[in-house]
């Protein structure tokens, strides 16, 4: 759906909100800077990435949406210290899950290769994979 096609949609609901006395005291060069506005605010999607993506999961649809771009907002949102709180443990403990399953990978390999870089010590990881392999 293109922007021209979506764009009456949105002005003919936000002027079925507003009030009929405060829409009749604008003029018109007022009501081309509200709309324009309303489209810029609503209805602009000029985003690097762009992935919008729908799915059934039994039964029922779930959507997924990925945008990526640079932020051209003039005035920045307020979050409030628990949320960055939250989204700094969050990004910390997504880094030590990849940064652990990457040694792990790593260890795999060396295993599976025969290096010791120690001698005679083991973690013992190899030898629990292997033996669920032989179950």
């Amino acid at each position: 759906m293109s922007n021209s096609t979506r764009r009456p949609l949105v002005l003919d609901h936000f002027y079925e909100v507003l009030d009929e006395q405060t829409q009749a005291q604008l003029t018109a060069e007022q009501k081309q800077d509200i709309e324009d506005a309303i489209i810029s605010v609503t209805l602009s999607s000029h985003h690097r990435i762009d992935i919008r993506k729908s799915f059934p999961f039994f039964g029922t649809r779930y959507y997924l949406v990925f945008l990526l771009g640079r932020d051209f907002r003039k005035r920045l949102r307020k979050e409030s210290t628990l949320v960055r709180i939250v989204v700094t443990i969050l990004i910390l403990s997504g880094l030590l899950f990849a940064t652990l399953c990457v040694l792990l990978t790593l260890y795999m390999i060396k295993s599976a290769v025969g290096i010791d870089l120690i001698h005679d010590f083991h973690v013992g990881i190899w030898d629990w994979w292997l033996s669920l392999r032989n179950k």
